[in-house]
């Protein structure tokens, strides 16, 4: 795990680096509650498996980036009823939130970005949520009209402080402190809801998770920190802008095990997710990813050790 200290070089204005030059700590499932009682009894009987993936749960968001995540994840269901978008993880079952619908969501994190108007961006990942789960009720689909009312709400929400894509990217990352206050959103698929968005994507205000060719390419995900670490890595040195996780479905926390989160660290990811932020103590291991170092030079693009104004 990286570290901070008295000796680290504390960036300002006259050397802030880019875009591209910088590596954070984000939160996975950012609005997550814990499961009700009802439902996790219900799940952990019927299917342990499944339940112990879903045993975890997020402070507000706000005390989140307030901790020092810079990267937020919004799982969506397309709410046809009132125009917005419920914000959940799996329908009925695990559906408590920290704001039940994308435009609250947007309400407390730009009034927190309002209070910290010098902020180094904020990337907000998106997840639609429509594939059936068996059992449950088959939520809505995400069509074109649906992906429309989607930026429509994300610009009503966030305004001018929204990164545009095509305007930056890879070659054109700007320096941190000419993007102070902003938001990179992005579109996290690979399905056929990404290459419809993509069809339009230079008017579109979120990126999307494209192959390297693709003239939109800018911003990737790349999960499997496991068998693709050298794919992450020549993806931030080509440029790109790079997520991956630390820890998933609560397996790191159960163990303790920090080896995936070290070589996040190492990859050059710029954003690494966590759903432990602060000591999992709820399996008894401590394990963590600490944001408390705030945002660094990236080990990968830039010679330096330096921590960001963040």
């Amino acid at each position: 795990m990286f570290s901070a200290n008295a000796a680290t070089p504390h960036l300002g204005s006259a050397a802030a680096p880019r875009l591209n030059e910088i590596q954070f700590i984000g939160s996975h499932n950012s609005y997550k509650k814990a499961m009700s009682p009802t439902y996790a009894a219900a799940l952990q009987a019927t299917n342990r498996a499944a339940a112990i993936t879903l045993d975890y749960a997020h402070l507000p968001i706000g005390a989140q980036l307030d901790l020092g995540i810079r990267k937020l994840e919004l799982d969506l269901f397309n709410n046809r009823a009132d125009e917005d978008f419920t914000v959940g993880h799996v329908q009925v079952i695990d559906m408590n939130s920290h704001c039940e619908v994308l435009r609250v969501c947007l309400r407390l994190i730009r009034a927190w970005s309002k209070t910290r108007p010098r902020h180094v961006p904020i990337w907000i990942g998106f997840n639609l949520k429509d594939e059936p789960v068996s059992g449950l009720p088959d939520p809505a689909p995400f069509d074109g009209v649906a992906l429309d009312r989607l930026d429509r709400t994300l610009r009503e929400g966030l305004g001018d402080t929204i990164l545009q894509p095509g305007t930056v990217g890879p070659g054109r990352w700007p320096s941190i402190d000419d993007v102070r206050g902003r938001f990179l959103l992005i579109l996290d698929h690979t399905d056929h809801k990404r290459d419809l968005y993509a069809k339009t994507w230079q008017k579109r205000p979120m990126f999307v998770t494209v192959e390297p060719e693709h003239p939109a390419a800018a911003v990737m995900v790349i999960n499997d920190l496991v068998l693709e670490f050298e794919r992450i890595r020549e993806s931030v040195l080509a440029g790109f802008l790079v997520r991956t996780r630390a820890d998933a479905d609560t397996r790191e926390a159960r163990s303790g095990d920090i080896t995936r989160r070290d070589k996040a660290l190492e990859s050059g990811a710029h954003a690494i997710s966590t759903d432990y932020y602060i000591p999992a103590t709820h399996f008894g291991t401590g394990y963590l990813v600490d944001p408390a170092v705030g945002v660094r030079c990236n080990p990968v693009t830039t010679k330096q050790v330096c921590r960001v104004e963040e």
